[in-house]
């Protein structure tokens, strides 16, 4: 990132960590979370090898990686590592900024990114790192703001233009601009998907959506509306009301 912008992001992101902490503690918000993080990890090929959780947060993605396979989570946050530290004490995570990323050349296998290059201003220099890193064959998986719907790509702008909990610069990607960033960058796109709708917006935000906490059930609701946003998702017709725009691409072989 840039100075400017990678010093913002971090005191944002100071001032964030303990809302974080609070909208992942809500049971119905982490059933959606799971059925989101089991999405992204699906398309990294399963082995030993391990996968870097870039943009981690607070680690809670991370903590669902590492039942399973070896993992690292980096972010710029120290603030929101910390709170990650309070539940995962043994995990590595590593601060640093992902346009300079000090990890060794091909070591992992997978890098998923949940949320995480939207917060960045050199997209190119993001994704070129993650290509760097990774094993011959591994895959890079980004879940990022879907801006094809104009109705959701205006709302998303004017939330983030007028709520401090958002910096103005952090716009989704229209599907077809994810993609060719991803081909510039030296990656073939291997898989194109739209992920969360209802779910998305009642069950993944309780700390700016709240009413659901109150709703008798809310666990069961949520479950229901993961399986509606999955049909939604799947009808080319309608998949353009998701929210998140899931994108899975391997280096090109020279």
């Amino acid at each position: 990132m840039s100075t400017s912008n990678a010093q913002a992001q971090i005191e944002l992101h100071k001032k964030l960590a303990p809302r974080y902490e609070l909208r992942y503690s809500y049971a119905f918000n982490r059933i959606f979370e799971a059925d989101w993080h089991r999405e992204i990890l699906s398309h990294v090929p399963p082995g030993d090898e391990p996968v870097m959780d870039l943009g981690c947060g607070t680690g809670l993605f991370l903590a669902d990686i590492i039942v399973e396979r070896p993992a690292m989570g980096v972010d710029i946050s120290f603030d929101m590592l910390q709170v990650g530290r309070k539940t995962m004490p043994e995990a590595a995570l590593i601060t640093a900024d992902a346009e300079h990323l000090p990890m060794r050349l091909a070591s992992f296998r997978g890098v998923v990114c949940k949320g995480s290059l939207h917060h960045a201003r050199n997209h190119e220099a993001f994704v070129e790192n993650c290509a760097k890193v990774l094993l011959p064959g591994g895959v890079l998986v980004m879940s990022e703001p879907c801006n094809d719907n104009p109705a959701i790509r205006f709302a998303r702008w004017l939330l983030y233009k007028k709520s401090e909990h958002f910096d103005e610069g952090d716009q989704g990607f229209r599907q077809r601009d994810l993609v060719q960033l991803y081909e510039r960058c030296g990656f073939e796109v291997t898989r194109v998907k739209k992920y969360g709708f209802f779910a998305y917006a009642l069950c993944g935000f309780p700390d700016h959506i709240g009413f659901l906490r109150f709703i008798p059930g809310n666990k069961l609701l949520s479950r229901a509306f993961l399986a509606i946003d999955r049909v939604i998702c799947a009808i080319p017709g309608l998949s353009i009301l998701a929210f998140q725009l899931i994108v899975v691409g391997r280096p090109r072989q020279n």
